[in-house]
């Protein structure tokens, strides 16, 4: 019968910069008599090629000496130590392979002796002072969903950051437009509906424009009048534009319809007779529902910048940064990244729409007004189990005893 598995919500990993002084006045005094132990006792550390010998010292530590997600031997840019007790017999040993900017602690495992002499303490902090003047940036200590091994991981968590693997049954609904149901008024106001309509008209410089339903038939309506389909729907600021473009409502606002189409004014016997397109039901409820967020639309603006600072906070662990775009309204966080195509296939799995271009690897994901931050830590975490290499071990169903 096959294990429990569980790995489909936030937790957070452990991270471990590189810095020896910080991280040993952050890591808690128990650690450091551990560190002190091992050194009083006479262990030492030495970096090893991991070839099939090395391997099989790890393996004799390892709670399953079988485990295929063992690494056969290393490559030149990856990097093992061995421990030693003062006899020179093999105690404890460590795996770090380069993800990005960061070490990931691969493998981690002491003797029966070693573990009295608190040698994965000590190992890990070999390697800190080890990679300190490196290119690193920190040791992804990781992140385990077993109580005694995360035990031991939060005593170096230094840095944490969210991080989820599998899908789960009830996947949270985090839309890349702000529409929010909880929003959402069903009855028109024509105080609204007139505040909206004066306010379009400032925002625009007097600039004539249609109210239409959405997208699609902004787009017939342009092809019907010859007319090229230009969404300008987070730079509409620029007012020199003369040709008629679209700006969407339900990619600002929290509304479920509504299009503007810019520079073009179509009287509403036109709109029926012509485009079929008329509407005044859903432009009331439209402009009622967005009323109040039109009034204060520069929060608007500053939440979404806010928005990508927080996540932004957490994708420099990596030193990705915000490709910032030339907008008045900030439509989206977009970053390129190598593992960009596993990214978004794995926003596919859990159901969160998103941008992305195949052809420049760029991502972009929601940081609309309504996201929460932890929504926000959720699509980080996302990434971070894409990161994580051992999102893509096999399952060998082995479990080590709570004792």
């Amino acid at each position: 019968m096959p294990g429990y598995i569980s790995k489909d919500f936030v937790h957070f990993g452990c991270g471990l910069p590189l810095k020896p002084d910080s991280v040993w006045t952050s890591i808690p005094y128990s650690v450091q008599k551990n560190i002190r132990k091992a050194e009083s006792s006479g262990v030492t550390i030495k970096k090893v090629l991991g070839k099939k010998g090395d391997i099989v010292i790890l393996r004799s530590m390892w709670y399953d000496p079988n485990d295929p997600n063992m690494p056969s031997d290393l490559s030149e840019n990856e990097f093992m130590f061995i421990a030693y007790d003062k006899t020179e017999c093999p105690v404890g040993a460590v795996i770090l392979l380069p993800v990005g900017n960061h070490l990931f602690l691969n493998n981690l495992a002491g003797s029966e002796e070693g573990k009295k002499l608190r040698v994965q303490d000590y190992i890990l902090w070999h390697c800190v002072n080890y990679f300190s003047d490196s290119d690193y940036k920190y040791i992804d200590v990781g992140v385990s969903y077993r109580q005694t091994l995360y035990d031991f991981f939060k005593k170096w968590q230094v840095i944490s950051y969210p991080v989820i693997f599998n899908v789960p049954q009830n996947k949270l609904n985090i839309s890349i437009y702000p529409f929010n149901s909880y929003l959402y008024n069903s009855y028109p106001d024509d105080s609204k509906i007139k505040y909206v309509e004066n306010e379009f008209s400032k925002i625009l410089n007097n600039r004539k424009y249609t109210f239409v339903p959405n997208i699609e038939e902004a787009k017939k309506i342009l092809h019907r009048l010859n007319y090229e389909y230009i969404e300008r729907t987070y730079t509409f600021d620029d007012i020199s534009s003369e040709n008629p473009f679209v700006i969407d409502l339900t990619k600002i606002f929290s509304v479920q319809f509504g299009v503007l189409i810019v520079n073009l004014q179509i009287d509403d016997k036109a709109m029926w007779n012509v485009h079929r397109a008329w509407d005044p039901f859903k432009k009331n409820i439209s402009y009622t529902n967005l009323a109040d967020e039109l009034l204060n639309f520069d929060l608007i603006i500053a939440k979404r910048k806010r928005n990508i600072e927080i996540i932004g906070n957490y994708f420099s662990l990596e030193d990705i940064r915000c490709n910032k775009k030339d907008e008045l309204i900030p439509s989206a966080f977009y970053f390129i990244y190598q593992l960009n195509n596993n990214y978004h296939n794995k926003l596919n799995d859990f159901a969160i729409p998103h941008y992305f271009n195949s052809e420049t690897n760029e991502i972009g994901i929601p940081i609309h007004q309504n996201i929460k931050k932890s929504e926000l830590e959720y699509l980080y975490a996302i990434f971070r189990g894409v990161l994580n290499l051992c999102s893509e071990w096999e399952f060998t169903g082995k479990y080590s005893d709570l004792k």
